[in-house]
């Protein structure tokens, strides 16, 4: 845990989502401990025989997805006045109609650092990188953002904390051309093994960023996160 994080507990954290569901606050949510992540919106609180639970907007396949979770916890992301980054872990309690339940949270981490905005790729997006001259390894991008990308590449290639990475690019399909992200350097700070799908979830930080390719970049994350705030508000 970051040093710098706040807690915010008690009956702060109810009346922060409710804020979020009243506002239409795009989070992101992710299924501990598996490469699965969605843009969603939370919904509504409300107390049953379960206690107090948060509704979460239902997302494509999540049932398949949580089938491959043994701790069936969902993380959620989102900004608050769209600069300081918050997550919370609940557990999921049933799947219906109406959406995904979940545990109300206990608490809330509030990190006091920057945090960069990100993406979930588009089928096809693809980091390509080199561990042997003139031998290309193409990884599958999960999601990425001006500061890093997460992608699944198949066990054949081994990497760990702290490897370094030169030379890579970042290809990002836009109808029938590539926008194509030259990236010199970036470090290897997470890996998380898919038993599910035999694959292996790379975490990159990029060090190094041109900064013509940086503003083309920026400027693609830009339009893309206002066409999804956009259509989540429709």
């Amino acid at each position: 845990m970051d040093s710098a994080d706040e807690i915010i507990q008690g009956n702060r954290v109810k009346d922060i989502l409710q804020s979020l569901i009243l506002s239409g606050q795009l989070c992101k949510m992710e299924i501990s401990r598996t490469p699965y992540c969605w843009l969603t919106l939370l919904t509504q609180v409300k107390e049953d025989r379960h206690g107090n639970l948060l509704l979460i907007d239902r997302v494509p396949d999540f049932e398949k997805a949580l089938s491959s979770s043994r701790r069936q916890e969902v993380l959620i992301e989102y900004l608050e006045s769209n600069t300081v980054p918050c997550s919370f872990i609940s557990r999921v309690v049933r799947v219906d109609a109406q959406g995904i339940w979940v545990e109300l949270p206990g608490k809330i981490h509030r990190i006091q650092r920057r945090k960069f905005f990100r993406l979930r790729a588009l089928v096809g997006t693809e980091i390509v990188f080199y561990m042997r001259a003139e031998v290309g390894e193409r990884g599958k991008v999960r999601d990425y953002s001006l500061g890093g990308v997460a992608f699944l590449i198949g066990r054949g290639v081994i990497l760990k904390p702290g490897d370094q990475l030169k030379g890579l690019q970042l290809r990002i399909p836009e109808g029938e051309n590539w926008l194509e992200i030259p990236i010199p350097l970036a470090v290897v700070k997470r890996v998380q093994a898919d038993f599910f799908h035999g694959e292996t979830l790379y975490a990159l930080e990029f060090l190094d960023f041109p900064e013509a390719a940086m503003k083309g970049f920026n400027q693609h994350i830009f339009e893309k996160q206002r066409t999804l705030l956009r259509r989540v508000k429709k």
